[in-house]
């Protein structure tokens, strides 16, 4: 017995094989199972914030994962019916980039080997590579029951997605429109807020003279000179000394000639700039409101590459940056320009890109958030949900209170396809399964990513069925 003990005990600790041992004989004696607690134990579940498939782990994955062990093991202990659901998203933008990268490395494109083709390597890389970081949840020794192991594209939680799509769309909540969202004109697709970052950074502040018809300028400022191409007011606030008696005549757009009122707004804030403003409603959030509230009409000056298009005159084909130097140096010819200050200011970047974003018109998918907001408000204002700390309670009121309609549709192939179908004559049809009849074809774009892991907590443990 002693020398075995002693054969048995090496002369240092070896970690990784004691722990891949240990997690080994626990796996197999099913002690992350629900079931060891007997069928009268009361549940306790969490459904594992899905880490993104082509990640890899980080301080802020290892973070949640030894809080929510500490968790589900300190109520398995409790005697509870301890499940902790572990799972992956399927992260439509991040690995779409990865395939394109790989593909781009080939010397070829999605575009040149079609969807088909293009998904059916992107569901071979997933099942190469995109295990990683859920293997090395493992070696954190992450309790989770793995045989319940689930990815947001699995065949039940696409019924999930099918089923929530088509009930909030009967319901009167999903709608498809025309609206401003945030383009990324290297991903060529619309990205929510929550994936835009904001960051102060360097950049200029352009002021010139924008010529009145019948004679006289009004002073303008802009960081996006490009922009005065698609403007279709210029706004003063109405209790401005300076500028009221502009208020109803008409401003001549700047190498266009064309025609736009001069109107006044109380958003325009009389401090900042020269205080007087161009509005754009088709490429700024604001200039949109301003828009919406004196029935402008909306022009677009971009191709989706963020190049100019038709709508911007002798500026059409140029990158939007090349055609802010050209536009510019034509006014300046023309003696419109002032001066160009180097200032500080908020750029929005694609999270995933990195490029700069533009806020464009276009046709997509909407979800109605007040209507579902208010129910969330009101579920924690009464208890039936508790936030802790409660300190937080303010940032998710303030959230939720200013919350726009989120844009769930995205120009992508990797991801949850719209169940809906266009029909020969311009009809739209969204249901469980395609119409019936000769002519219909299927939706192109894919569901925000957030739209199935928003069901996870619930998808993962076989909601619908």
């Amino acid at each position: 017995m002693e020398e075995t003990t002693r054969k048995a005990m090496p002369k240092n600790f070896d970690f990784a094989e004691s722990e891949s041992r240990l997690y080994k004989w626990w796996e197999e004696n099913g002690w992350f199972k629900p079931e060891v607690a007997g069928p009268d134990a009361e549940p306790f579940v969490i459904s594992i914030p899905p880490p993104n498939v082509t990640g890899a782990l980080h301080i802020g994955h290892a973070l949640f994962a030894s809080l929510e062990d500490l968790m589900i093991r300190y109520e398995r202990m409790r005697g509870k019916a301890a499940l902790w659901v572990p799972g992956t998203d399927h992260a439509g933008i991040a690995t779409q980039l990865q395939i394109e990268k790989m593909l781009a490395d080939e010397g070829t494109s999605r575009q040149e080997i079609g969807r088909e083709e293009f998904l059916f390597r992107t569901w071979q890389w997933k099942e190469k590579y995109g295990g990683a970081i859920l293997h090395q949840l493992r070696r954190l020794g992450a309790s989770c029951d793995w045989d319940r192991e689930r990815f947001t594209l699995d065949d039940g939680l696409s019924n999930a997605v099918q089923e929530v799509f088509v009930t909030l769309y009967e319901q009167g909540l999903i709608y498809r429109g025309p609206r401003l969202v945030n383009w990324s004109p290297g991903l060529q697709t619309a990205v929510s807020d929550l994936e835009v970052e904001r960051e102060e950074e360097p950049g200029k502040m352009y002021y010139f003279n924008y010529p009145v018809k019948g004679g006289g300028f009004l002073p303008v400022a802009t960081t996006r000179p490009e922009t005065i191409l698609g403007d279709t007011a210029v706004a003063v606030h109405p209790d401005d000394d300076r500028y009221k008696q502009f208020i109803g005549k008409t401003a001549l757009v700047p190498m266009l000639n064309r025609e736009i009122p001069i109107i006044a707004d109380k958003y325009v804030d009389r401090e900042v700039g020269t205080g007087a403003l161009k509005v754009t409603p088709g490429h700024d959030p604001n200039d949109y409101q301003i828009g919406q509230r004196h029935n402008l009409p909306i022009i677009n000056i971009m191709n989706k590459d963020a190049s100019l298009n038709e709508n911007a005159g002798p500026y059409a084909g140029l990158d939007r940056f090349e055609a802010r130097q050209k536009l510019w140096a034509d006014m300046a010819a023309d003696g419109l320009t002032i001066r160009v200050q180097d200032i500080v200011h908020t750029i929005p970047r694609s999270q995933r890109g990195g490029e700069i974003v533009e806020p464009m018109l276009s046709t997509q998918w909407f979800l109605k958030i007040q209507p579902l907001a208010e129910k969330a408000i009101a579920a924690v204002r009464d208890g039936h949900i508790k936030i802790v700390p409660e300190r937080f309670e303010k940032i998710y009121y303030h959230w939720m209170e200013n919350i726009e309609d989120w844009c769930i549709s995205r120009q992508l192939w990797w991801g949850h396809r719209i169940p809906a179908w266009h029909g020969p004559n311009g009809e739209l049809y969204v249901g469980r399964e395609a119409p019936e009849g000769d002519g219909w074809t299927p939706e192109e774009d894919v569901l925000d990513t957030w739209f199935s892991s928003g069901l996870w907590p619930f998808s993962t443990l076989g909601w619908p069925e």
